[in-house]
C-alpha cells in the first residue's frame, strides 16, 4: 500500500519536533565547542566551515523560534474558529426556533 508524503507528514508530532529542536541545537553547539577547543590551530578551510555551521545553526534556532510562534498563533486561530463556529451554531438553531415559532 503506498504511503503518501502528506499521510507521512501529519503523522510526525510536529510541536514535539519543535519544542526539542533548541535543546537539540544547544547540545549540537556544545559539541562543536568542546571539539574546537581540543582541537589545534586548524587549516582555514576548516574554520571556514565552522563559521558557515555557526550560521546555518543560528538561522535554525531563529527559524525554531519563528515555528514556535507559527504554532502558538495558530492554535489560537483554532481555538477562535472553534468558538465561532459554534456560535454560528447557536445562531442559526436560534434563528431556526424563531422560524418554526413564527410558523406555528
Amino acid at each position: 500500500m503506498a504511503f503518501s508524503w502528506l499521510t507521512a507528514l501529519k503523522v510526525v508530532p510536529w510541536q514535539k519536533v519543535l519544542e526539542h529542536a533548541p535543546g537539540v541545537l544547544d547540545k549540537a553547539r556544545g559539541f562543536i565547542d568542546k571539539h574546537r577547543t581540543g582541537a589545534a590551530e586548524a587549516p582555514s578551510e576548516f574554520s571556514q566551515l565552522v563559521q558557515a555551521q555557526q550560521q546555518m545553526a543560528q538561522a535554525l534556532s531563529e527559524l525554531a523560534e519563528q515555528n514556535a510562534a507559527l504554532i502558538a498563533a495558530v492554535t489560537r486561530l483554532k481555538q477562535q474558529l472553534r468558538w465561532l463556529a459554534t456560535g454560528l451554531v447557536l445562531a442559526l438553531l436560534g434563528l431556526g426556533g424563531l422560524a418554526w415559532l413564527a410558523w406555528k
